[in-house]
């Protein structure tokens, strides 16, 4: 048998490697991470001093490859244990941003502003309604008016905040 030299195991990468991408790529599930495996295994075979006691390289290939997927595989374990793993929905902060909270607070203010707009009464309907929850009936016993007149504030007062929002 001829003696094997490393521009053969050199020769033998470059065979496999579009075997080796796809091998690598489904052992660590990223093909980033197997191209820049794919670099490691290239150079540790440019290196390998010893080609002549290869016996069969594309197993020998494949098994740099592996043994450098294995220890990537083990450091990313280790680290993520160290580090408390993934951050997951449940650590992550669940408060609004700043600029999503400005936004709701101006919102506020002008929809309080609106319903300063409306007339008193009418104002009073609608805050009982939509604040305090009250039903029409109960609306129109309190203010001493009838159920339909209550009704017909609401109406006026949805109407009235509904023709300024689409203004602004």
């Amino acid at each position: 048998m001829d003696a094997i030299t490393d521009s053969d195991l050199l020769a033998s990468f470059l065979l496999y490697q579009k075997e080796l991408q796809q091998f690598l790529t489904r052992k660590v599930n990223c093909a980033e991470t197997a191209a820049d495996l794919i670099q490691e295994t290239y150079l540790r075979i440019a290196r390998y001093s010893a080609a002549g006691e290869v016996a069969n390289q594309r197993a020998f290939v494949f098994r740099i490859a592996d043994n450098l997927a294995l220890d990537h595989l083990r450091s990313r374990a280790r680290q993520e244990q160290r580090d408390g793993g993934l951050v997951g929905e449940d650590i992550a902060c669940n408060q609004p941003q700043p600029d999503s909270t400005l936004e709701g607070q101006q919102q506020m203010e002008l929809f309080e502003t609106l319903i300063y707009e409306l007339p008193p009464q009418c104002r009073k309907v609608f805050l009982a309604c939509r604040v305090e929850g009250k039903s029409y009936s109960e609306i129109a016993a309190e203010l001493g008016i009838s159920a339909r007149t209550v009704e017909s504030h609401m109406h006026k007062a949805l109407k009235h905040l509904k023709d300024r929002i689409d203004f602004f």
